[in-house]
């Protein structure tokens, strides 16, 4: 059991992470603009529909791997 949520774990914050990979490469692509990709953290910038939709749901499914980390330390140490 614990080594499915090791698994589950890592693979939510993989998937997460490449999903802000594919907002920021598109956001990069459609602006030819690379240091607006950092600015996305510090400010908000102009992302399109698509991206902004890509961006949501990788935070959103890197939050759902954070998460699921917590609990498995909090139950399982």
């Amino acid at each position: 059991m614990e080594f499915l949520i090791d698994i589950a774990q890592y693979l939510f914050m993989l998937i997460g992470m490449v999903c802000i990979l594919v907002s920021i490469t598109q956001y990069s692509r459609r602006t030819s603009d690379i240091s607006g990709a950092v600015m996305l953290f510090v400010k908000r910038i102009e992302m399109s529909v698509n991206e902004y939709k890509w961006y949501r749901i990788g935070i959103s499914i890197l939050i759902l791997g954070v998460a699921i980390r917590i609990i498995k330390l909090t139950l399982w140490g």
